[in-house]
């Protein structure tokens, strides 16, 4: 039988009706998309842009062919890694992990697994000074350089970071670490040059113009030296200069600037020192090195001098008078970027930062003892001296972390003053 008119018209309606429903769902759909995309960045869910980019070609197909199975790979060479280091095959152990980083990047353990393995064991393989000093270096710079920029908010990677700086460089439990210290105030003399010897105000006052520059010329898309110069453009002849002498505005630069070149170099410094386009030239040449080529945030290196920093209740401020060639100084600076960072997430890693608030802590105490440098690279002068101003910082945050974690630091008040017969 034929179906009537009406039906149809029916069946047309309730046809019509399920596809604008289902068009409103849809909508609704592509509305939440951006909330959602939102939430899984905030929980780390989603999978970093650049995570393929510039892998080896055989590590490239390796995911391209693994597919759904990639998971099961890296389960299976993780249990392996741990394995072969277990047997003190280190080697073969770093080898595998580095597969690991490249097939799953979010995998944070492996980041802290090989670090570790770099830093504390591997530098122990070979009776070489500079070998040791090597992988230790290798050990902080895959953290800091790679694991930290694809996992921002994985508090455990600060933790381990801060560690190596407290454990490897500062800790008399090396016997090589007076050689660490010393290469690693070398290193650092030559980024920043030589600090002021006043207070924390002083500090603060020296280093700002870096975190300045940062600020204005490395914080936003574009090339930094091109945004610098038509800022600056008295610093443009500076730079044709430097050019002609064959000089690189580089690391290399600020090198043989704070060290001291007899050459024709010596004869620029001498030159244009006290110039405002020089001083803005440097501050620039700096707060590019630190976030080029150590991933640092001279922001925040300010807010530490300044006591604007994660350490400090609301209405406190702990200055802080960090010279920058100690290792003290960075592991704060990690440890308080960690602590910091992980206050944003809904479930963050409680273990790592209660470790990162206990190794702020020793190196907070580590300064008390000896924050004070006298260093001569030249002379190879290299000696620590007591620094008391670092007590009140040290206090004001032994209290904060009593208040964190009061069943595990004991209470800071003084005792109450003995009577009499006792």
């Amino acid at each position: 039988m034929r179906a009537s008119r009406s039906e149809n018209s029916r069946r047309s309606g309730k046809v019509s009706t399920q596809l604008l429903a289902g068009a409103a769902l849809l909508a609704g759909a592509a509305l939440l998309l951006g909330p959602i995309n939102r939430i899984r960045s905030e929980l780390q869910l989603r999978a970093h842009d650049t995570i393929s980019e510039n892998l080896p070609p055989d590590i490239a197909l390796t995911q391209a062919g693994l597919g759904t199975f990639r998971a099961l790979a890296t389960s299976v060479l993780w249990n392996r890694a741990t394995r072969l280091q277990r047997e003190g095959r280190n080697f073969e152990a770093m080898r595998l992990a580095d597969w690991i980083t490249r097939l799953q990047p979010r995998f944070s353990a492996v980041w802290s697994f090989q670090a570790w393995n770099m830093a504390f064991n591997i530098s122990q393989a070979t009776d070489l000074p500079t070998e040791h000093w090597l992988w230790i270096r290798e050990g902080v710079a895959l953290l800091r350089d790679r694991g930290i920029p694809l996992n921002p908010r994985e508090i455990d990677l600060y933790r381990e970071l801060s560690h190596i700086f407290l454990r490897k460089l500062s800790s008399p439990g090396d016997e090589l670490h007076p050689y660490y210290q010393r290469e690693f105030a070398r290193r650092w003399h030559e980024l920043l040059g030589s600090p002021p010897t006043g207070d924390a105000k002083e500090m603060s006052d020296w280093f700002r113009p870096v975190a300045e520059a940062y600020r204005a010329y490395m914080s936003r898309p574009g090339e930094p030296l091109d945004r610098f110069q038509q800022a600056v453009p008295q610093a443009a002849v500076l730079l044709e200069q430097l050019e002609a002498l064959g000089v690189e505005p580089g690391i290399e630069l600020l090198r043989k600037v704070s060290v001291g070149d007899p050459g024709r170099l010596g004869q620029w410094v001498a030159r244009n020192k006290g110039t405002a386009e020089y001083a803005k030239l440097l501050a620039f040449l700096r707060a590019r090195a630190l976030a080029k080529n150590y991933n640092m945030d001279p922001g925040w290196m300010l807010k530490l001098l300044e006591g604007e920093w994660s350490g400090a209740e609301a209405d406190e401020e702990i200055p802080l008078r960090l010279d920058w060639r100690l290792p003290e100084a960075h592991c704060i600076y990690w440890a308080s970027l960690g602590i910091h960072r992980g206050r944003k997430l809904l479930r963050p890693d409680e273990y790592a930062s209660f470790y990162c608030d206990s190794n702020l802590l020793n190196a907070l105490s580590l300064l008390k003892d000896n924050g004070r440098l006298v260093f001569e690279p030249a002379g190879e002068v290299y000696r620590r001296l007591p620094a008391p101003e670092f007590m009140p910082s040290l206090i004001k945050t032994l209290k904060n972390s009593a208040r964190k974690y009061p069943d595990i630091y004991p209470q800071t008040e003084p005792p109450p003053p003995a009577g009499p017969g006792r």
